[in-house]
């Protein structure tokens, strides 16, 4: 279903947008991390037409309650996290999909941001990196907090972030690798946008 899905996003999103891709280069071929901007609902779309491997996405949990939408989002390699709390099964979860090779999305802000400043960045990414020892790649999503049709949409893809290779990460280490997220996130954000 998300080769399906993804098949119908690119061409929905060719036809309404002149959208660019630049640094696909830097998405690593086995297990990763892609951490993302979030200004619209729109942005996991926009990731999956981006990056050819298939993304898994951490959901909130509330979007798993009804019957319908758990099978729809778990169709589309997404699984659920509860937000606001240290959720044990989520993190097995990514972890078991890094190991494997898998690609993890995950926006750090964790929830949508409308406004023009990043939110502080959560640290689970720099956890889950240091634990699989797997790159982190960020991502940011531009021109996209109003839709119009034709309107620019450029996706940055920065370079991998690497954590240090002692498994058990102290706060400090944590703390350098979303600092690392943060300058890549600003530095993209100011790159000259072709809108």
């Amino acid at each position: 279903m998300y080769r399906v899905l993804r098949v119908f996003a690119i061409i929905l999103v060719k036809l309404g947008f002149r959208f660019t891709v630049v640094g696909k280069e830097h998405i690593p071929d086995g297990g990763g991390i892609v951490v993302a901007n979030h200004p619209s609902w729109f942005d996991p779309v926009l990731l999956g037409v981006a990056v050819s491997r298939p993304i898994h996405f951490m959901a909130k949990a509330e979007l798993f309650r009804n019957p319908i939408s758990r099978w729809f989002f778990r169709s589309l390699h997404a699984f659920p996290v509860r937000r606001g709390e240290f959720d044990r099964g989520a993190i097995r979860s990514a972890l078991e999909l890094l190991s494997s090779g898998k690609l993890l999305g995950i926006f750090p802000e964790g929830t949508r941001n409308k406004g023009d400043e990043l939110l502080p960045l959560h640290g689970g990414a720099a956890l889950l990196a240091s634990r699989a020892q797997v790159p982190i790649v960020p991502i940011v999503i531009k021109g996209n907090k109003q839709y119009r049709f034709r309107q620019a949409i450029e996706v940055l893809i920065g370079s991998p972030i690497m954590p240090e290779t002692e498994k058990k990460a102290s706060k400090e280490d944590l703390a350098r690798i979303n600092d690392q997220i943060l300058a890549q996130f600003t530095d993209l954000s100011r790159k000259e946008f072709n809108s």
